[in-house]
C-alpha cells in the first residue's frame, strides 16, 4: 500500500469574526496558487492514486480539488475522520486504511495535528515519532498500515521549485 498524507495549502489566519465556523476558513490566494504548482509536480512524481480522501473543511477540500485539477487525481471523497483532531482520530484512520486492498494508492488531505499522529500510527510508532507538517507538505508512506516506512517527505518549497 502507498499512502500520501497531504496537509492543506496555506489558509487564511484564524479569525472568529470573519469565519465564526473555522471549517469555512479558505485558502489564501497565494496558498492556492502555490499549491497548484505543488500539485503539478506531484503529477510528475506520483502520476496516479486510486482515491483521494479529504476533510470537508474548505481549506482541505479546496486543496483536494486542486489535486484533481492539476495532478489529475480522482475526485475527492469527504472523510469525516480527517476532520477530527481527537485522540482516537489517527488510530481510526489507520484502522480504516488497514481494511483497504494491499496494492491501494491512497491520498489523504487534512489538518495538523492529526496528520502527524496518523503518520506515527501508520509507521507503528504511536507517540514515538512526530511530524509537524507545514502547509502543503506531503509524506509518502509504503507498506502495511502499522508497519509502513516513510519513503519520502516533501516540503512545499521542494515541490514548487522548477
Amino acid at each position: 500500500m502507498e499512502v500520501l498524507v497531504i496537509r492543506h495549502a496555506k489558509a487564511e489566519d484564524r479569525d472568529a469574526e470573519a469565519w465564526p465556523d473555522d471549517s469555512l476558513r479558505p485558502l489564501t490566494r497565494d496558498g492556492a496558487r502555490e499549491f497548484e504548482r505543488v500539485a503539478s509536480r506531484l503529477r510528475d512524481w506520483r502520476p496516479s492514486v486510486d482515491m483521494v480522501l479529504s476533510s470537508g473543511f474548505v481549506r482541505a477540500w479546496d486543496t483536494a480539488r486542486i489535486l484533481r485539477a492539476k495532478a489529475r487525481w480522482p475526485k475527492p471523497v469527504r472523510t469525516k475522520m480527517l476532520e477530527d483532531s481527537g485522540a482516537g482520530a489517527a488510530p481510526a484512520m489507520a484502522a480504516f486504511l488497514a481494511e483497504q486492498p494491499e496494492d491501494a494508492r491512497i491520498a489523504l488531505v487534512g489538518h495538523e495535528p492529526m496528520l502527524g499522529e496518523l503518520v506515527a500510527a501508520l509507521a507503528g510508532e504511536p507517540g514515538g515519532i512526530r511530524l509537524d507538517f507545514r502547509k502543503g507538505a506531503v509524506a509518502w508512506l509504503r507498506g502495511d498500515p502499522g508497519a509502513m516506512r516513510l519513503a519520502g517527505l516533501l516540503a512545499p518549497a521542494m515541490l514548487r521549485s522548477r
